[in-house]
């Protein structure tokens, strides 16, 4: 899982993540591997932990132009992917799980890992 990628089509949103070095093509386009970035401080989200989960809020557009398109949260033997979509809520809860790796996307930023 460490050399994990994730691939979104411009065009349609679909999310393919793979862990092998695959081509790819959606809607006709080939894509390429996302690379996380660092947060910024608008892309910063917020974790505390309640009853062995994570609950995750961020203060982020969440308009059809511009909003976190999914959360995903990478351990060593599986993935958990929560797909977000325009005008919901910033928030989300997940497992928690020590030692995994949270990256999310943002239709108009790219990719961030923490």
């Amino acid at each position: 899982m460490k050399r994990i990628k994730f691939y979104v089509c411009p065009t349609c949103g679909n999310i393919i993540y793979s862990m092998n070095p695959i081509d790819i093509a959606c809607c006709g386009r080939k894509l390429e591997p996302l690379e996380p970035n660092n947060p910024n401080d608008s892309h910063l989200l917020n974790i505390t932990e309640s009853d062995g989960e994570d609950y995750i809020t961020f203060d982020h557009p969440m308009t059809k132009e511009h909003f976190i398109s999914f959360v995903a949260q990478v351990m060593y033997e599986r993935v958990i992917l929560v797909k977000l979509y325009p005008e919901q809520s910033g928030a989300l809860r997940i497992p928690r799980k020590r030692g995994s790796k949270l990256y999310y996307y943002c239709t108009q930023e790219g990719l961030f890992m923490i």
